[in-house]
Parts: C-alpha cells; structure tokens; sequence
C-alpha cells in the first residue's frame, strides 16, 4: 500500500518522495519540542505506508492521520526496494519492532534486510509536504563579495 500526499486524499500512489535527505521536522527531544510521539500504533488502523528514504516511514491510519517513523539506523535497500513486512504478536506496531525488506527476483518476493522502527510522530499533511520537498529544492544563490586582490613583489 502507498499514500498519496494530496489534502484530502487516502491511499494510491507517490512518486513525490524518493530520496529525501532533508532533516527531520522538529521532533521530541530538540530543545523546545513537546514529545507527543507515540510508542505504538494499532496495527489493525493502518491504511497505508511510503517509504520516504532509508530513514524514514510515513504510515496512514484510518482517519487519515499521518505518522512519520524515524528508523533508529538506516535500513539499507528500503527505498530502492519501497516495500516491507512486519510480524506482531499483538495487535500493536512499535517502536523498536522489526520490518523486513520485500524485494522481488522474477516472480518470487523475498524477504531481506531486518530493522527495527522508531517512535510514530504524528505529523500533519502540510508539515510533511514541507520536510520531503525541502530536500528538492535548489538551494538559493548567494551573492558573495569579491576578495580584495594586493599586489605581492618578490625580490
């Protein structure tokens, strides 16, 4: 399942974020930052996922409330692959539970690389729009002065 970041929408597709390397939006623990994330999710809510990068997980829950998962460390081949499983033995997805990367050879899906997830922050869709199109921009020009140029004689 994919999440298709427009105002009003639910599930389909996005192609909008591919390879996001922009910080994340202020989260619990910056200095000023209310921790409102949550530790776990009900797994059964889930509408649907997009893989930001290899760091980041945005899951939809019924609702159409948005939640941007930081992974603790980078789980290699997640967004070249942009698919995942998950295994729970309660009706909850948490923090520090594991994913597997889904990868396809021919007509098999095999099961790779394991990482663990991070706490759920919830997130609205303009805070999220704002964190993966901050890495597409250019950055602005910069006007630099010039040097002051001396003459240098060796003797």
């Amino acid at each position: 399942m994919a999440i298709r970041l427009t105002p009003g929408a639910a599930c389909a597709g996005l192609a909008l974020l591919v390879a996001v390397t922009s910080p994340m939006p202020a989260y619990a623990g910056d200095e000023g930052v209310e921790d409102d994330s949550k530790r776990c999710i009900n797994a059964r809510s889930i509408r649907g996922t997009e893989v930001i990068n290899d760091n980041y997980i945005v899951f939809e829950i019924q609702g159409r409330r948005l939640y941007l998962n930081a992974l603790p460390k980078s789980c290699t081949g997640l967004s070249k692959n942009r698919r995942f499983s998950w295994e729970i033995s309660t009706r909850s997805l948490c923090a520090r539970d594991k994913i597997r990367v889904l990868r396809e050879g021919g007509n098999t899906v095999f099961e790779g690389r394991s990482c663990s997830l991070g706490r759920f922050r919830p997130v609205t869709f303009e805070e999220l729009m704002e964190f993966t199109q901050g890495a597409k921009r250019a950055p602005e020009p910069q006007e630099v002065e010039a040097a002051d140029v001396e003459d240098v004689v060796t003797n």
